[in-house]
């Protein structure tokens, strides 16, 4: 593949629906040379970007990847990282294997993914990171601690990173947003229901997956993506949304118990304590 100088290479994983592939279309459509990933390369079908077979669990599929679009292009600009899966139910509910699948998805992946682009990126002298965070970050979400954790660990991760990569001239952005569609809703999953959390985790639930569903397009969260990478210098964190923008401000002025009192019925348990 032919690359001009002014434009960019983007890898992005987990580019078959939702916030990544209206990411990569967007970068496509500005004339950046695209490639995008899943887990099944025909899942992949929009016009101008290059499918590429990416499995995160596995680090001969990371490495094969990016060494796929390192032949074509030479070079790799910008990898953004939106795949995953949730995992949704009572601690108590969730299995070991569960738990081990959602850090997977959302942690142990990037740190695969990341670890594969860096020494490119520090021959390069250059390179951008984009992580698909969540406002779950900061205010953990009931009934879903481990998609909690995972992307709490997740901005930590990015924070230690940047101390390490910013002198190679690479840089590192958390993206945080809230209720928006995506296909990762339909993959919630719990192990044995515990009776004992219902009618609450129930409730929960079903609040959480009818805020996917009733939330935003995934567009506006591609475009503000696609303007991080453009400028002249990422923030380290990007809050995408009047909600994302207001719940680190909700948390940080109110006491807690308030603070709970409200997160948790927002989510419909009325007893947060």
């Amino acid at each position: 593949m032919n690359v001009d100088q002014d434009q960019m290479v983007a890898l992005v994983v987990g580019a078959s629906s939702g916030v990544g592939r209206a990411t990569a279309e967007a970068l496509a459509k500005r004339g950046h040379a695209v490639f995008g990933s899943s887990r099944t390369r025909l899942r992949v079908n929009s016009p101008g970007i290059t499918p590429v077979e990416l499995e995160v669990g596995s680090e001969q599929s990371v490495n094969s990847a990016i060494e796929h679009v390192l032949k074509s292009t030479n070079r790799i600009d910008v990898v953004i990282y939106s795949a995953g899966a949730y995992v949704a139910g009572a601690v108590e509910e969730t299995s070991d294997e569960l738990a081990i699948a959602q850090l997977e998805a959302y942690f142990i992946g990037v740190h695969r993914v990341v670890r594969a682009i860096l020494a490119t990126m520090r021959e390069q002298g250059r390179g951008r990171l984009v992580l698909m965070s969540s406002s779950a970050a900061v205010a953990a979400i009931p009934f879903h601690a481990l998609y909690s954790a995972s992307k709490a660990a997740l901005n930590h991760y990015a924070d230690a990173l940047r101390y390490e990569v910013e002198p190679f001239g690479i840089e590192v952005t958390c993206i945080e947003a809230t209720s928006v569609r995506t296909g990762a809703v339909d993959t919630m999953s719990t192990d044995k229901p515990i009776r004992a959390y219902e009618p609450r985790r129930t409730r929960v639930i079903d609040r959480f997956r009818q805020l996917q569903l009733d939330g935003h397009s995934p567009e506006p969260l591609a475009q503000a993506i696609v303007h991080a990478v453009e400028s002249r210098k990422m923030r380290h964190v990007y809050r995408v949304g009047p909600r994302a923008r207001l719940l680190p401000v909700l948390r940080s002025i109110l006491p807690g118990s308030v603070f709970r009192r409200l997160y948790g019925g927002f989510f419909g348990l009325s007893r947060a304590r």
